[in-house]
């Protein structure tokens, strides 16, 4: 069969459903094969930058690898940003680019680049196939590779060689990838620790989101205060007792108010670290299966192991301790005082006033699904919705550490196709909107039925805070928007504008139960957000 007949059958058999890309005559043969098939599902994105954050979205939500494509020169330029969030955030993401004719590597040819040399600094894996037998062992390496690293694999296919017969095999499964086995010296030297810890709090990552019932266990055995990072809201409802709110700038009041009483902070499938919130000598034990995620602090200790594996033996040691009334009578406190700031959001504003971005994402908090999946661009909304939303089982879906504009509106389209039973609501800031605004055509296209809501204040909010919080005057951060409404009205999408505080609720419940493409232009005031980083009563580390 051809290579591209190869690769198409291959992923398939392997659990691909789809493919994001932008066409390109580097993989003309490729998209031939693809049309020509119905096991794989393409989608024609407007930008290849989207391309590959859809499928970075899509690695997010399933754990599994995805796969995304372009042709050589700038398509493969453009595939990075979305890359680099995948590998930033440590998922598996396949990138399967075109490249120029075996006979002109090298050369002065248009488009072309050395793309393994490009890639690199964002990748575990690179190769380009030069020869058509190469491609299976080498599409292999890549899938292997991408799953146990948790990372970005890329392979550059020579224009030619797409078109070329191969005689690799379809092979029907890829390799167990073992899970790491924890040290019981390890795990036994911080059990004894926590055991004589008299005021521990405990901080959830969305690497303890598989395991968040075991979680929930080991902090109420422990009475532990419950500290909850952006990708951990939704693991355990913040309703529960113990549950403090979020920690940096995102973070509640009570947190800060806990760290300074703390004795030790167990840190559980969180890479996320801002020393900056932590107290400067505060014992710490962070468990995670990756070493490379381990904090290098010289009060730390680290226990490299899966949780599924820790857990249950400091559960059994936990059954001996004596509880902590006082202690937990502290963080039941810090708990009231969470909902009563919650609740003082929506009391806040005039019902004939623009919506404050508190307001917007308190009140999507009240009305969303409880199973929702909510995609999140970056900026000061996103601050917000860790502040104000109430999570009961949503999963938010963002670029973590990458941070880039412009990521919420292909991360929804992601995951409303890997989804589709599911609700799913995307908050963008205008400026994030405007970054890929051509994508609403792509979710119009798949016919998604998506709440997008904008936060319209015409600046980069965000960065128009930090500007003035280093002393700078807010210079080229203000925005010249488009009517939205009718951007998505000439898409084929539905659309409203609100302009109050009192139009905010019912529009909100309008869009939620279309079963139609939505944008609500959400007519919002000036950024709100106040510096936590001033609130802190301790000393932090440097």
């Amino acid at each position: 069969m051809l290579v591209a007949q190869y690769l198409s059958r291959q992923l398939a058999e392997w659990g691909v459903k789809r493919i994001y890309g932008v066409a390109g005559d580097g993989i003309f043969a490729w998209l031939d094969s693809l049309g020509k098939q119905s096991e794989l599902q393409y989608i024609a994105c407007k930008h290849e930058s989207a391309a590959a954050m859809m499928a970075s979205a899509e690695a997010k939500l399933t754990g599994k690898p995805a796969v995304c494509t372009a042709t050589m020169g700038p398509g493969f330029v453009n595939l990075l940003n979305g890359l680099a969030d995948a590998h930033t955030d440590r998922v598996p993401v396949i990138a399967i680019t075109g490249q120029v004719e075996t006979a002109k590597l090298g050369g002065g040819y248009k488009q072309y680049v050395a793309q393994e040399d490009m890639i690199r600094p964002i990748s575990c894996y690179q190769a380009t196939v030069t020869e058509p037998d190469a491609v299976g062992e080498v599409l292999h390496r890549a899938f292997v590779s991408a799953t146990q690293q948790k990372d970005v694999a890329h392979l550059s296919i020579c224009k030619n060689v797409f078109a070329e017969k191969t005689q690799a095999t379809i092979l029907p499964s890829l390799p167990r990838i073992p899970r790491v086995l924890g040290d019981r010296v390890e795990i036994e030297s911080a059990a004894d620790q926590i055991m004589q810890a008299k005021a521990p709090l405990v901080l959830l990552g969305i690497g303890a989101r598989q395991s968040a019932a075991l979680c929930l266990r080991f902090a109420e055995q422990l009475g532990a205060g419950i500290v909850l990072s952006l990708g951990a809201k939704g693991a355990i409802e913040e309703s529960h007792r113990l549950v403090l709110g979020g920690l940096g700038e995102g973070g509640s009041e009570g947190v800060l108010q806990a760290l300074d009483e703390v004795d030790l902070l167990v840190i559980l499938g969180a890479s996320w670290f801002p020393k900056e919130f932590i107290p400067k000598h505060l014992p710490i034990i962070q468990v995670d299966h990756a070493a490379t995620s381990m904090h290098a602090q010289p009060k730390l200790l680290s226990v490299t192991a899966d949780l599924l594996d820790v857990l249950p033996l400091w559960l059994a040691r936990l059954k001996n301790r004596q509880r902590g009334e006082a202690w937990e009578q502290r963080v039941e406190g810090w708990h009231e005082q969470l909902w009563a700031e919650n609740e003082q959001i929506s009391k806040a504003s005039s019902p004939d006033e623009a919506v404050k971005p508190e307001l917007l994402l308190h009140t999507v908090g009240r009305m969303v699904a409880e199973d929702a999946i909510v995609a999140l661009d970056t900026g000061e909304h996103t601050i917000w919705f860790n502040r104000a939303f109430r999570a009961v089982r949503q999963y938010p879906l963002f670029s973590g550490k990458w941070r880039t504009m412009g990521f919420g509106l292909p991360a929804a389209i992601a995951a409303k196709l890997a989804f589709p039973d599911r609700q799913v609501v995307c908050v963008t800031g205008d400026g994030g909107l405007q970054m890929n605004l051509a994508e609403l055509m792509t979710a119009v296209e798949q016919q998604l039925a998506i709440t997008l809501i904008v936060v319209n204040n015409q600046t980069l909010g965000l960065e128009e805070l930090k500007m003035k919080q280093e002393g700078y005057g807010s210079f080229g951060v203000r925005l010249t928007n488009p009517d939205f409404c009718l951007w998505a009205k000439a898409c084929g999408a539905d659309s409203v504008s609100v302009r109050s505080a009192a139009e905010l609720e019912p529009a909100l419940q309008q869009a939620l139960a279309s079963n139609r493409l939505t944008l609500l232009d959400i007519h919002c005031t000036a950024p709100t957000l106040t510096e936590r980083k001033k609130q802190i009563p301790f000393q932090a580390q440097a």
